[in-house]
């Protein structure tokens, strides 16, 4: 019988030569070394981003394989299996990077290009210098050659640390549901296992085991391949992460004050008689850690009964009594006998507070009514109350224990049960929050243009996988966005509308009024008034967003090919419907993070006295791509014609100068790209439709069951908003006729209305914004328009004048 295969893959730098010392001493598993482009003796060129080493490392290995991966290339494994679940039928990951790598020093370090080739040339010439880093034991000679020339033929040691940034590292990886151990040493001084409750989060759905190592350090099997090579044949994978346990056994391995704890998974566990013994006066709490309880997507809690103040001599039985009920695992907690204990519903803009006096059992057993807060960054409209000083308790230091329970979880809201027991504050429980009305101001405006009020099943499923991933594009200007952790879109009563908080945070930061963004968007929002001082302050951050931004814009066609390429190569596997909604929510994050920089781009055209060269709507006769709704991939099309995508628009050489030195007066050129660029989609929809297996079509482009009920602007706790949407005139011109016929009388505009925009005298919006696609293509037909979100519903069928953006009864 063969053995099963196993492949080794060390991180940047690394050569098949590294793993020699460890092979011989595999019994169970045949082992592969790999090299992927740029590394060792592969003959290829580098990758030019994770996605290209994510394609190469699925095609060099076999499904169903078993991998070992370290740093930088365990994050490869998980951006692999992101693409192709189940590839790998074991993923170890030894000190995964990607957590926290916007604040983290040697990503910094190494961002100057010369830092980075002098650190490559010591590493190649003189690895001993570096002997430190590599491990606390003292190599050989030959182990230290090895190292040195690893990286000396490591051609993509270089350009590697560009494509690691914060803002690609990560995105859709908390969709993986993959089978994942995570392994950290307790003597890795580069890596250390405090980011573990990091990757516990940003892995929200995987099955997920962490185990840390005592001794190991960052090269354990160089450091002890004896030892190494048993230990991952003997499969000890470590503890269950996504569990009341697990979660905090994690906090506390990030430095969480957490009460003395002890998961359990049997009632005769050796340790517990030890723990008691430990503390033989202490009362306990015996809980429920079930696997089920506490999930991204599922909170389940209080399936089994938690027993408070329980006697040492008491505990055994209480355990027996949760393990024989069917729970899987039980932790026991020194019990903490609050002063004050709450639940915050934490996220860095905001925490919304419940607290009692005494233990937060009373408020669960429904004896007492907590007091509420909503504390926010942002300003007194998203706040609510205040937390007054309790037994010396103070509103500050409760803010900052929840923002520092949140951070070792990577940002990720969380719902935390916390006690003040008159001198510290005490973590009882971190869980991710899977349904929430948080007060974030949300809209349909902009959303409402593309998609229908109820959208079909097959975008909805791209747009909320997508949705935690886009806003990480801004981070290249701004990394504070990252802390925020906002999602794009968010949903209200079962519906998707787009996040103002995302956006307004930003303004906040950088001192910008919030009416600014309305105008531009469409709709309203809260007030945040001009800061001049926080304005001049964000002036190096306005120069790198214009930069970045211009910078992406030639870039988006050789992404938008390779896109279209993989959607070529589905179609030819005979792709299920969910591979393609897979591939499409990867095709969303990348559409929308365009629409961004195309959007911040415009925003600091500084107008468009350069011209304003014609855009894709000036050609809309033969287009069977272009048709109301078309944003949505199951919207009915015409049948399959050849649409291959058009090539970017072609600029004189003064504007392509004008461009990269920053210059003002681009809106009209940047406006054409917006427009080639939504055109060049619309052709990749139709194909994506057409993609679609017959077979599934009911499925995937039947309406999602939950509709898009609320227009303009509103809270995501339900309540209106008292801000009203602003009117503005879209294009100037006088027309007569009857509104709703003659003058068309439209809730959003949607551009793929083209034909009717055309065929009307004249067109009104009750919502939109100024550089909205429907704006533009209005100015582009030269249309007599307006946004007026007060119309009369009266007047729909009278005949009416509209004169300049403004509307009157004939």
């Amino acid at each position: 019988m063969s053995k099963p295969l196993l492949y080794l893959l060390a991180g940047n730098g690394s050569c098949a030569r590294w793993w020699d010392d460890v092979l011989p001493h595999f019994q169970h598993y045949q082992v592969v070394p790999l090299e992927l482009p740029g590394f060792g003796d592969n003959p290829e060129p580098p990758c030019s981003d994770l996605a290209g080493y994510a394609r190469a490392l699925l095609a060099a290995t076999r499904r169903g394989s078993a991998i070992l991966a370290t740093g930088v290339s365990a994050l490869l494994v998980l951006h692999a299996l992101q693409r192709q679940p189940g590839h790998f039928s074991r993923s170890v990951l030894l000190s995964p990077v990607g957590a926290f790598l916007w604040q983290r020093r040697l990503p910094a370090l190494m961002s100057p290009l010369p830092v980075r080739k002098a650190i490559h040339w010591l590493l190649a010439h003189r690895p001993t210098l570096f002997a430190r880093k590599f491990s606390r034991q003292r190599w050989n000679a030959a182990q230290y050659r090895r190292m040195g020339e690893g990286y000396a033929r490591c051609r993509a040691f270089v350009p590697y640390w560009d494509l690691l940034r914060a803002d690609t590292a990560l995105p859709l990886l908390e969709w993986i549901e993959d089978p994942l151990e995570l392994v950290w040493g307790d003597q890795d001084g580069l890596l250390g296992s405090e980011q573990a409750a990091a990757w516990s989060a940003i892995l929200a759905r995987a099955d997920l085991r962490i185990s840390v190592q005592p001794g190991w350090g960052h090269y354990p099997w160089i450091d002890d391949p004896v030892g190494f090579a048993a230990w991952l044949e003997a499969r000890e994978p470590g503890f269950v992460a996504h569990t009341k346990g697990g979660r905090l056994h994690l906090a506390q391995l990030a430095g969480q004050p957490v009460p003395m704890a002890l998961n359990l998974e049997q009632a005769a566990d050796p340790r517990l008689p030890a723990l008691l013994a430990d503390a033989p006066q202490a009362l306990w709490a015996v809980r429920s850690s079930s696997f089920g309880e506490d999930q991204a997507d599922a909170a389940n809690a209080g399936l089994s009964t938690t027993y408070l103040r329980v006697p040492g001599a008491e505990v055994h039985a209480r355990v027996e009594d949760l393990l024989g009920a069917g729970v899987e695992q039980v932790v026991v907690q020194r019990f903490i006998e609050p002063r004050v204990s709450g639940i915050g519903f934490v996220r860095h803009l905001a925490v919304e507070l419940e607290w009692v006096e005494g233990h937060l059992a009373a408020l669960a057993d429904g004896l007492v009514s907590p007091q509420r807060a909503v504390l926010s960054r942002l300003g007194e409209a998203w706040s609510s109350g205040q937390f007054p000083t309790v037994h010396g308790l103070t509103q500050a230091r409760l803010w900052d224990f929840l923002q520092g329970v949140l951070r070792v979880f990577h940002y990720v809201p969380g719902d935390v049960e916390w006690a003040w027991d008159g001198q510290q504050l005490w973590l009882l429980q971190y869980r991710p929050i899977s349904d929430y009305g948080w007060r974030r101001h949300l809209t349909a405006a902009n959303i409402a243009e593309i998609l229908p009020p109820q959208p079909s099943r097959f975008v909805e499923y791209g747009q909320r996988r997508a949705a935690a991933s886009i806003p990480a594009i801004m981070a290249r200007w701004d990394t504070r966005v990252l802390q925020d952790n906002e999602p794009f879109t968010a949903v209200y009563d079962g519906a998707s509308y787009i996040n103002n908080d995302l956006f307004l945070a930003r303004l906040a930061d950088w001192g910008i009024p919030s009416s600014q963004y309305a105008g531009e968007v469409g709709g309203a929002a809260p007030h945040l008034p001009l800061r001049p001082w926080r304005v001049l302050r964000s002036l190096p951050v306005f120069l790198r967003m214009q930069r970045i931004a211009r910078g992406q814009l030639p870039r988006l066609e050789r992404q938008l090919r390779r896109f279209d390429r993989e959607l070529a190569q589905l179609v030819e596997q005979g792709a299920s419907g969910q591979q393609l909604a897979d591939w499409f929510s990867r095709f969303y994050v990348f559409v929308v993070q365009g629409n961004l920089c195309i959007a911040t781009a415009l925003a600091s055209s500084g107008g468009d006295r350069l011209g304003r060269p014609p855009t894709a709507y000036g050609s809309l006769d033969d287009c069977p791509h272009r048709l109301p709704w078309e944003t949505d991939p199951g919207t009915p099309r015409p049948p399959l014609t050849d649409l291959p995508l058009q090539a970017f628009p072609s600029w004189p050489r003064l504007i392509r100068l004008a461009h990269a030195a920053g210059l003002p007066g681009m809106r009209g050129y940047y406006l054409q790209v917006r427009e080639w660029y939504r055109d060049n989609l619309m052709r990749v929809f139709f194909r994506l439709h057409h993609a679609m297996p017959e077979a599934e079509r009911g499925h995937w482009f039947a309406a999602h069951p939950h509709v898009r009920s609320r227009d303009g602007s509103f809270w995501q706790d339900g309540r209106e908003g008292d801000e009203l949407a602003a009117g503005f005139m879209i294009y100037p011109g006088e027309v007569r006729g009857v509104l709703g016929q003659d003058i068309l009388l439209e809730d959003s505009l949607d551009p793929g209305r083209h034909a009717q925009y055309q065929a009307a005298r004249g067109v009104v919006a009750r919502m939109g914004g100024r550089l909205s696609h429907g704006s533009t293509l209005l100015r582009e037909l030269r249309k007599p328009s307006a946004v007026l979100p007060q119309v009369d519903a009266g007047w729909l069928g009278r005949e009416v004048i509209l004169r300049d953006g403004q509307l009157q009864l004939a």
